[in-house]
């Protein structure tokens, strides 16, 4: 075996980052024995705070980078993005992992999580198709970075299963993509149920479908801002004008999916809500110019789309809008419906920000230990970190 399990080199970074991972780790201990209401600040009002509307909600999307890479390398055959999609791929396996991780903390009885899967349950609710397809999805992930592992190890019967690997994957990843569609729209659902009890700013009649645009645009825009990262910390060359093709696809799904919210509330007669004084109105305003007005400004110029740091700039506000997004409707689009305060208390907000730094802290232990996933011609060693 040629892999190298101890090319993970700590610095300054990743210890504050593993800091904060053992605090959420304490965290997460003290929940079990205590209980979900002593650590958070929900009530039988608010049941769905941080922990779910963050770690779940938005985190899944965070992820979304490993389908649409794989969609444009298997399906749009674009082979020069290979070891861009190797770092979305393996990206999108831990955030996944992480997201499951998360949710058994969130729910009241962590051991019940894996029970509908085993039991069933309701079949008509939107959280039995997103459990199911979360878990079809982590094991899909699993077979597709199995090859990652595979390909320096120097035995026959393991040439012979990543050989065959190869030939089955594109079926792996079309039903990866599949899974995938279903729940990122599918997390829509879930306040679809809500009806016009949803603020008007945020209420649409097809909220799924617009949770999946911005979902395909925000993996597009992870997998840019991986890149930039990597070029950044690893020295790797940064694709400007390969990442420059896939923005293209970010500010297409961000025109249509603000055409189309813009365009619901005309026709639901609620278009002068947006002109409302109002504390909504006003978060409303921020997010269509920050996740969709600026991207798509910088976007649709082809001189800003191949500068890196525009690039940059537009893959970060597209992450930053998704997240809005979902916050906003989640929680500022439901206050009035919800008639209650909410406010997540320090052990919340430790294991949000610590759980995302294990997550970032385990990204860069299989990138520095997995062959070749930074590039043929790039090595990491010690010398290649820089904070």
């Amino acid at each position: 075996m040629n892999l190298n399990w101890w090319r993970w080199r700590p610095t300054p970074m990743k210890l504050v980052l593993l800091a904060l991972f053992v605090a959420a780790m304490v965290v997460s201990v003290y929940r079990l024995f205590t209980g979900i209401g002593a650590v958070t600040g929900l009530s039988d009002d608010t049941p769905w705070g941080l922990w779910k509307v963050f770690d779940v909600i938005i985190y899944v999307p965070l992820g979304a980078s490993g389908f649409t890479m794989a969609f444009v390398v298997y399906f749009l055959k674009g082979k020069e993005y290979e070891h861009i999609m190797r770092r979305s791929v393996i990206w999108a396996a831990i955030a996944y992992l992480s997201v499951g991780t998360r949710l058994a903390f969130d729910i009241g009885l962590p051991w019940r999580i894996a029970n509908p899967l085993i039991f069933w349950g309701n079949l008509h609710s939107p959280l039995f198709e997103v459990a199911w397809c979360m878990a079809l999805y982590l094991m899909v992930l699993f077979f597709e970075n199995v090859p990652r592992i595979m390909e320096r190890l120097q035995v026959t019967w393991v040439h012979k299963l990543e050989h065959a690997l190869h030939w089955i994957m594109p079926a792996f990843v079309l039903f990866g993509i599949l899974l995938s569609s279903m729940h990122q729209s599918t997390l829509g659902t879930l306040y679809m149920i809500a009806g016009k009890r949803l603020d008007a700013l945020w209420y649409h009649p097809w909220l799924n479908y617009i949770y999946l645009l911005t979902a395909i645009a925000a993996g597009l825009a992870v997998t840019i801002l991986i890149e930039g990262w990597s070029s950044y910390y690893y020295k790797t060359p940064f694709q400007t004008k390969l990442l420059a093709k896939l923005s293209v696809a970010v500010g297409v799904a961000l025109a249509i999916a603000l055409a189309w919210r813009v365009g619901s509330m005309v026709a639901e007669g609620t278009i002068g809500e947006i002109f409302r004084p109002r504390l909504a109105t006003y978060i409303w305003w921020i997010e269509i110019l920050v996740g969709y007005l600026l991207p798509i400004a910088i976007l649709i110029r082809g001189a800003w789309r191949n500068s890196r740091w525009p690039l940059l700039i537009a893959a970060g506000s597209t992450v930053a809008g998704m997240i809005m997004l979902r916050a906003n409707v989640a929680f500022t689009g439901m206050a009035a419906a919800m008639q209650s305060t909410y406010r997540p208390t320090l052990p919340e907000i430790i294991f949000t920000l610590g759980a995302t730094a294990g997550t970032l802290v385990i990204f860069t232990w299989f990138v520095e230990t997995l062959p070749a996933i930074l590039g043929k011609e790039v090595s990491v060693t010690a010398d290649a970190h820089c904070d």
